[in-house]
């Protein structure tokens, strides 16, 4: 009775998978998995945050915050993940969403070289340029191009001598039997930057896009988008662009640990997910974005019909691939004796505290009194990173001032001055002010009121100056931010973090 019981079952079992069959099709299906960077920023070394961390903050949910991050360490995790999803019969592909370079002394002295030999050592596969790749002459950005061994994509861009792409717009690549086209758009605020003034112009992101997914309908089944063009503008996009399935992103810096779906609409589908999918994963490489897509043909074609995001902490418990290790090392030897040199100590973290921006007090500070000018404005964005409590090298610096931006003296009158405070919100040095709900309810300078009459002398970085103060007027000194930080850094020898509350936006 048991054998019989035991065949009339397997006889059901394979009458409903029969009828299964015939009432739906077989359902043809295909793994991709999405591993992604960006805004790496030249960390091609472990780094650690400060241990003063804003609670609530993207770094305070790390789930590790010293000795992260690392290419060959993100090496040895993307050759795992690719051998363990070929096994299974699936697609892994390594993407960079751009802004792989400027923001450690690698950038400054190699100008993306370094960086993008040390991607073609891990196999990037896709990838796009971010606005800080434009930090560049014309002539590296080219260079850049030529060498890099990944596939380039970029919708949005063109030269302005002939009107030509300058990456790829996209490609078709086949994944199983589904058609997967990857393109990128980067932000169309990259204009202002060096190599694109020299020859380069940027269409609106979403109007590109458009064109891009009304010219690959019929030829692809699945697209997907590199953005360099921050979170907002990736939902705008979502929103305006129908058709894009997936959009991996970069530049806002967004830490996104289980993706977001911007829903095209209330109705739920079977075989499908009704809405595009965005990702990214911070910044620095601390963490490796993961994105499994399920790719099932259905009535209508191939679709997306499962997905999972998740990032994966980048641990000093990881094993660096030594391959890439020597090619970060290759570059390192020749300037680990310059960028190590110590110049101070910090006796604390020079961090943020919620509102109160240390890093952008020192930078201001040094300005300020170096150059002994009443005030001191900075961008919000021109300093790109905290001091760890402890010594203070050189290339700490200049992962704190990256930039190749000089400083300038300027005269504002206090009416000016306070529009300047009211409109950019800028870090200060000499300055206490208060925004709340949009209105400049307080602003001093030496403790005293600012007058609208009165004329006062400042400072400015010229990049904040080219775009602030240019209605005004200004005097480029010749001299650099961050060899004014140097000099103030050595003088000072120890450096104590400004808490004091001149900057206060309430919104």
């Amino acid at each position: 009775m048991r054998i019989g019981n035991r065949l009339l079952a397997r006889v059901l079992l394979c009458a409903l998978a029969i009828g299964a069959t015939v009432g739906l099709g077989f359902a043809q299906s295909v793994r991709l998995t999405i591993l992604h960077t960006n805004d790496t920023h030249g960390h091609l070394l472990p780094f650690s945050y400060p241990s003063l961390i804003e609670p609530g903050s993207d770094v305070a949910k790390l789930a590790a915050r010293q000795d992260i991050g690392g290419i060959a360490r993100i090496a040895t995790v993307a050759r795992q993940i690719r051998e363990s999803v070929k096994r299974a019969g699936g697609t892994a592909w390594l993407v960079d969403a751009g802004d792989f370079c400027d923001g450690t002394p690698f950038s400054t002295e190699y100008k993306g070289d370094a960086d993008n030999d040390a991607m073609n050592a891990v196999g990037y596969d896709f990838g796009t340029f971010g606005n800080h790749e434009f930090n560049n002459t014309l002539a590296q950005v080219r260079k850049l191009i030529a060498k890099s061994k990944r596939n380039l994509v970029a919708a949005n861009a063109r030269l302005k001598s002939d009107g030509r792409p300058l990456l790829e717009p996209y490609r078709i690549e086949r994944v199983g039997g589904a058609r997967v086209a990857i393109t990128g758009v980067i932000t169309t605020s990259s204009g202002t930057y060096p190599a694109a003034r020299e020859g380069v112009e940027f269409e609106d992101e979403v109007k590109a896009l458009q064109r891009v997914t009304s010219e690959l309908k019929g030829k692809a089944d699945v697209i997907v988008v590199l953005s360099h063009a921050g979170y907002e503008v990736d939902l705008r996009i979502a929103r305006q662009v129908p058709g894009i399935d997936v959009i991996v992103g970069g530049h806002s810096h967004t830490r996104l640990p289980y993706g977001f779906v911007e829903w095209a609409g209330d109705e739920l589908f079977q075989d499908r997910v009704n809405g595009t999918i965005i990702v990214q994963a911070f910044q620095w490489g601390g963490e490796l974005g993961r994105l499994d897509l399920l790719l099932t043909k259905g009535k209508a074609g191939w679709k997306i019909s499962r997905h999972r995001a998740s990032l994966i902490p980048i641990t000093s418990a990881i094993p660096e691939d030594p391959r890439v290790a020597a090619v970060v090392e290759r570059y390192w030897r020749p300037i680990a004796s310059k960028y190590g040199e110590v110049v101070g100590e910090a006796v604390a973290d020079v961090a943020p505290r919620y509102d109160d921006l240390a890093e952008y007090n020192l930078v201001a500070d040094a300005v300020r009194e170096t150059l002994g000018v009443e005030f001191d404005l900075e961008n919000i964005g021109g300093v790109r990173a905290p001091l760890v409590k402890g010594p203070i090298t050189m290339g700490d610096l200049v992962t704190m001032d990256p930039f190749n931006n000089s400083v300038v003296t300027t005269k504002l009158t206090g009416a000016q001055l306070k529009a300047v405070l009211l409109r950019h919100k800028p870090a200060v040095s000499g300055i206490r002010y208060r925004i709340e709900g949009g209105r400049l309810v307080e602003a001093s300078i030496a403790g005293q009121p600012i007058r609208d009459e009165e004329t006062y002398v400042g400072a400015a970085n010229s990049y904040f100056a080219n775009y602030a103060l240019k209605d005004y007027g200004y005097q480029d000194t010749g001299r650099g931010r961050l060899e004014v930080l140097i000099g103030y850094v050595r003088s000072k020898g120890r450096i104590v973090p400004s808490y004091d509350g001149r900057r206060v936006i309430i919104p």
